[in-house]
């Protein structure tokens, strides 16, 4: 078994995208980062593979300073043992790691048996997938794209979205997310007679979908069906773009989230949990 890093995305695509096409919903993160290499630099990115036989089985990679991704790909969990010890070997820093359920287990037992760290849950989350918008949008309200005027709310609304998502999000940082989201034209925000009243983000694109995040409701316009019309709105517009499908998120713990998002027509196609070490 042969585990390497490719040296440049143009290689690393060759090797792995086909694939992670094969669970292309569950692997967004990964193909969505692959993407958006493809035209910045990426010298300090790990790209990472595994080989056996001449055959590429698996893929995993890293953004320096953030987690480990593992590929939802089907392989023996003797595979992530292996790359957990060519990392361990190589004395490569890693903060934490996410992927599905039952890989990132594998990897933080191994991990944990070797660097003498321990480990914790960050996250637990569903990932979703959507063909078609199955329910009615409500005419009562309108999607429209975030403008530089909404940059106070947008920025606003993604400190208290961090908040709710357990994700740190500094004035500084939500700032800088807002101005990308707008000025890339993928914020929108859900009116109700020209009162903004809930959020959503169009974030990754891969080969044949797009994931939507920052989905993101404040506290007085809750259980009013605002998340639910924008997502719905969002998505039935990605279609539309060419699409095939949409992709997303949620907190695994989220009944409520879980729920609506199905009642859209998002069904259910991975796992994804999120670990950070410590001593």
């Amino acid at each position: 078994m042969k585990i390497a890093f490719s040296p440049t995305i143009h290689d690393y695509r060759g090797k792995v995208e086909s694939l992670l096409l094969k669970k292309e919903a569950s692997n967004n993160l990964m193909l969505g980062l692959m993407d958006y290499f493809k035209t910045t630099i990426s010298k300090d990115v790990y790209f990472g593979y595994v080989e056996e036989d001449g055959e590429i089985i698996y893929a995993f990679m890293q953004t320096p300073p953030n987690n480990w991704i593992l590929a939802d790909i089907d392989v023996d969990h003797r595979v992530i043992v292996h790359i957990a010890n060519f990392l361990y070997k190589k004395a490569i820093k890693v903060p934490g790691v996410l992927g599905p359920v039952s890989k990132a287990e594998v990897f933080v037992g191994e991990w944990k048996q070797r660097k003498k760290v321990d480990a914790k849950v960050h996250m637990n989350q569903l990932i979703y997938q959507l063909d078609e918008v199955n329910v009615q949008i409500d005419t009562n309200g309108q999607m429209l794209k975030a403008t530089k005027a909404d940059h106070p709310l947008v920025k606003s609304w993604l400190i208290h979205f961090g908040k709710e998502a357990n994700e740190a999000m500094t004035e500084i940082k939500a700032s800088q997310m807002a101005t990308k989201f707008i000025e890339n034209g993928t914020a929108f925000l859900w009116n109700v007679a020209g009162i903004p009243v809930s959020m959503a983000n169009q974030s990754r694109k891969t080969k044949n979908g797009a994931s939507i995040n920052a989905v993101y409701t404040p506290d007085e316009h809750k259980r009013n069906g605002y998340a639910t019309n924008l997502v719905a709105a969002l998505s039935q517009k990605l279609l539309h773009d060419g699409f095939a499908f949409c992709s997303l998120y949620t907190d695994k713990a989220n009944p409520t989230s879980n729920s609506i998002y199905k009642k859209i027509g998002y069904n259910e196609v991975g796992s994804s949990i999120v670990y950070h070490f410590y001593n």
